[in-house]
């Protein structure tokens, strides 16, 4: 029987990526989001897109699903006081590479047993359209679910 396992995949990303100390040190755990962002939230932030489970993974006493889901990352640079110390475009770039780093190869445990398995797949940094001077990172992975 398939099972898509989206919703705990997503789960298990948000508190794995809330639990990695080089990603927090860059963007508070208070501050990593699943689909929804709320109103007036501090920059930077990392925001989940929705998990797409795109097949199912089938075989001898083995049933699970695999698919794809992008993670977000915002900022509009780093000040201290009034001065500009690292650009939107070069901070967006580093929390990136951390978002990378924290999921890339993660074997993590699902409740309701199980694991799925991250494996990053590329990237893209973009200038944000809705707000002036600000960087917007997207990173890519693909998951696979096992049980």
């Amino acid at each position: 029987m398939a099972q898509s396992r989206a919703l705990p995949v997503r789960r298990a990303m948000l508190i794995h990526m809330k639990g990695d100390a080089p990603l927090v040190a860059l963007v508070p755990a208070a501050s990593i989001f699943g689909q929804i962002v709320p109103a007036n939230t501090s920059w930077p932030y990392i925001r989940m897109g929705s998990p797409s489970a795109i097949g199912a993974v089938r075989g001898t006493c083995m049933n699970g699903a695999e698919g794809i889901v992008s993670i977000h990352g915002f900022s509009i640079g780093r000040r201290q006081g009034e001065k500009l110390v690292e650009t939107a475009e070069d901070h967006a770039g580093r929390i990136g590479d951390a978002i990378a780093a924290a999921l890339d190869g993660a074997r993590i445990p699902l409740d309701g047993g199980g694991k799925v398995k991250l494996t990053w797949t590329g990237d893209q940094l973009l200038q944000d359209p809705e707000e002036a001077g600000a960087f917007h990172t997207v990173q890519n992975f693909t998951w696979r679910f096992l049980s």
